[in-house]
Order: C-alpha cells, then structure tokens, then sequence
C-alpha cells in the first residue's frame, strides 16, 4: 500500500490524502473501547489485512458490502478499509441479521460478529478471523459514486437506505469541522451510534481526522452514571449527543458541572425543552440540525445558544420554507439517491429537498415547530397540524416538558402532557386560551409521569405508541 497521488484522480483519494498521514505509523487518534485501546498505527496496521482481504475476495470500487460490527476497533479498520478501496458501504446495526441486509442491498459480502455464507467475522483488531469467502454476484450493478448506505430511523416515516456519495460526506465535514473544533489534545466521549449518520458524519469522522482521543462509552452511553463517571475519569471535552442523554446527566449529582465544563460538542436529534434548554445555555454545547438525507448536516447553532425548538442556523446548504411552513435544503449535502428494491435510485443533485419538518425562521435563528405528517383532520374536514400547536403549547407554558395532541373520533380533543417536576396540574381553560380556534374541542388535559412516556430511540416522543398506549 502507498501513499495517495497530492491531487486526487479517483474519489476514493479524497478519503486517502488524509486516512495515509493520519494512521500510519501515527499514535493519534487513540481509540478507548472496553476491552483495550488501540493507537492509530495498530488500526492501520488491522486496515492493510482488510484491505487485502477484500482484494482477495475480488472487490472492486463500487462494490456494496454490509458493515454490522458494534463501535469497536474492527468497526474502524473495516470501515477505513472500505474507504480505501472505494467500497460502497452499506452500514447496519450490529444487532441486525447481517445475511438479511447483505440480501437488501445487493451486497457481495457482510462485516458481522456472526459468520454466514457470506459474512466475514472480525478477530478483534487483528483482521478477518475467517479466510476470504465466495461473494454474492451481485443483481445490480457497482456505484463507485455512493460511498455510504445509511438507514434512516424511521421514526417518523418507513425506514429507507439513503445514498451519499463522497462529495456529500465532505461537504458536511468541510463544513462542520470548524465548529467542532476538534485536535489531538481533545478528548471525546463517543455515545452516538457509528452506523447512523449523526454518529458517523458528526461524531467519528470529525474525530478521526482531527486524532482526536476517542472514549467510546459502553452500551450507547445509556448508563448517565457511567458516563458521568468517563467524563470525570477521562477528563473528557467533547460530547455529542441526543437532548435525552444531555438531561439525564444534568439531574444527576455533579452533572451539572461536569457539563459545564465541556469545551464543545453537539445536541441533535430531538427537539430541546424549556427547561433544558435553559440548562444549556450555561454551557459550550451547541445545537445541531439535519437528516440522513442531509448527510446529514443542515443546521449548527453557537456554543450555549439555546431556546426551545431551536434548530440553529444553515451551515453549508442554503434553507427556504415554504407556503405550508415546511422547511427544504439545497446543497452538496443533499443525498444523490435511494437504494430501492429497484437498486440505487439517483435524484436530481440541484433540487430542492423537502425535509418534513415545519418551522418558523426568528432573528435568532430557525425553531422547530412540528413534523408535516403529525396531523390530522377533524369531523369538519379542517386539517390540525398538531406538532405546530404541541410547540406553541411548550413555548408558552414551559413547565411543559412534553405534549401530544390528538383526536380519537374527529370531534374533540385530548392532550396529553408531561411537567417539570413540582409543577402545578395545567389549567385546561389556560390551555383552551392557548389553542385559539380548536381550545372549544379540547376535552381532556391527561398529565402523564416521565414513566408513561413512550419515546424513540433518539428521546423524542413516540407519537403513535403513545395513541396507542393512551387509555381512554
């Protein structure tokens, strides 16, 4: 293996002028995971068995291959790896049966901890643990323009696997690096997910090309005592992560302070409360906004500028809302296509994406106020965007931590809310004020505990569950 040309003539060279100089022979970034820490040059070292295991196998650029490993120093080897050779790589949950993606995506080999007929299983950091196998002939032809297939959650709508190519991976890190601020002397605590875009794109790339020390919390970081614990052990500086692992650090004793002191990070994923929102602000963490679609940055707000629903402002796209008060993005950053059943669907670079979220632009900055599809109608026919009205509800009352609105029969309504602690029970006329022209339908004002809560994995509000789940 040699170091890349200085002007690169292929795509896959955009990842090696800066995967060559950072990890070979090099100490930094250092990468802390449970069962030991691996310097830069022991990664490089595992990658050049990847590499040449895939070029046993035959990959060639474009090739789809399935990476379901668990945040570990295979997990970094395999996926420098990939980059190296020009491999599409379609990454999954390390829970996920990885012969059913690899089926999915058209892929030619799987990256697992379980072996198959075509998987290959890690032996920790040494390389392959198995000999080269006998890929897939895959279905649908190779895209040596899609670098990465990443799942969208689906929390909101049918999960999909969403293409982005180099340039939209570089476009967000070309853009967001800067405020991430990130260098050999920071210490990062790593709890988002690899194989989702705001862990991958925001957390590990940056990180990486920084050599940054990487502390990477067991279990996603679900644990805030533990977390806790690695942030006072470590010293740690930089955080990224969902507004729900945030608040649970900040109840605990001496959480407060431990995230005072961090010196950046990012909040995503969900939208912020009053409350901690208000906690937020006494701290150098900043919001971050974007989908997978986005690659996935959109929005970045500064350090401790925080209100409720705040999304920031656009950072390497260009924004507009429409009539509906929904908001699109234009940019490098949009996705070049899907993966259907069809194969890779490409869509138009320069068009104008709509993101499915609603929201207002202040002098401040943008404020999330709701999804298009939480809507519903009424008996009458009027359409109730109840996300808009569930963010104006919390930004009046901000003892309101969370709020669903809906209907059961199209006649009246029910709103279900959750307070800060010690709060006083809402007061539905209050709330009937609040909600103008639909507070005469409002029926019920439900307070539910934190308990009662149905939530998605990022920490937001699991709307159709909680329907569901909603005794009445």
């Amino acid at each position: 293996m040699t170091s890349p040309v200085s002007s690169p003539a292929h795509p896959r060279d955009a990842w090696r002028a800066w995967i060559y100089p950072r990890f070979n022979g090099q100490p930094h970034p250092l990468s802390l995971f449970a069962d030991g820490i691996i310097p830069a040059a022991s990664v490089w070292t595992g990658m050049r068995r990847w590499t040449q295991a895939f070029r046993a196998m035959g990959l060639q650029p474009g090739d789809r291959v399935v990476v379901a490993l668990p945040p570990s120093a295979a997990f970094l080897q395999v996926l420098l790896a990939s980059l190296w050779e020009g491999l599409t790589v379609a990454l999954a949950s390390p829970r996920a049966d990885a012969e059913d993606v690899l089926t999915l995506v058209d892929a030619r080999c799987a990256i697992a901890l379980s072996a198959g007929a075509h998987t290959v299983v890690p032996e920790g950091s040494a390389g392959p643990r198995t000999e080269p196998i006998a890929v897939r002939t895959m279905q649908h032809a190779p895209e040596p323009d899609v670098r990465f297939l990443l799942h969208t959650s689906g929390t909101t709508k049918a999960p999909r696997w969403v293409a982005l190519s180099d340039a939209n991976v570089m476009s967000v890190l070309h853009s967001h690096e800067p405020a991430l601020a990130l260098d050999e002397q920071a210490r990062l605590l790593s709890v988002l997910p690899w194989h989702h875009a705001f862990g991958l794109v925001i957390e590990l790339l940056p990180a990486l090309r920084a050599g940054t020390e990487i502390i990477r919390a067991p279990n996603h970081g679900r644990d805030p005592r533990e977390l806790l614990q690695l942030i006072e052990a470590h010293a740690i500086t930089h955080l990224s992560a969902v507004p729900l692992t945030l608040q649970r650090l900040l109840d605990l004793p001496g959480g407060r302070e431990a995230v005072q002191g961090l010196q950046g990070g990012v909040v995503g994923g969900a939208a912020v409360s009053a409350s901690l929102a208000e906690q937020l602000q006494q701290t150098r963490l900043r919001v971050g906004y974007g989908q997978t679609e986005a690659g996935p940055g959109l929005m970045l707000g500064a350090p401790g500028a925080w209100q409720a629903n705040y999304i920031g402002h656009p950072t390497g796209c260009r924004v507009q809302v429409d009539g509906e008060g929904q908001l699109l993005f234009q940019g490098p950053n949009a996705c070049v296509g899907l993966w259907t059943e069809g194969g890779f669907e490409p869509l138009a670079p320069d068009r104008w994406v709509p993101t499915g979220d609603l929201v207002e632009e202040r002098p401040t900055g943008y404020v999330y106020r709701g999804r298009t599809d939480a809507q519903f109608k009424l008996s009458n026919g009027r359409m109730v965007q109840a996300g808009r009205w569930e963010a104006e509800l919390k930004e009046h009352l901000p003892e309101v931590e969370d709020a669903l609105l809906l209907t059961l029969d199209g006649e009246v309504l029910h709103l279900m809310v959750r307070l800060q602690p010690e709060a006083a029970p809402l007061d539905p006329e209050r709330v009937r004020t609040l909600l103008g022209p639909l507070g005469p339908r409002l029926h019920t004002v439900h307070h539910y505990p934190d308990e009662r809560w149905i939530r998605t994995r990022k920490g937001a509000v699991h709307r159709s569950g909680m329907i569901s789940a909603m005794p009445i």
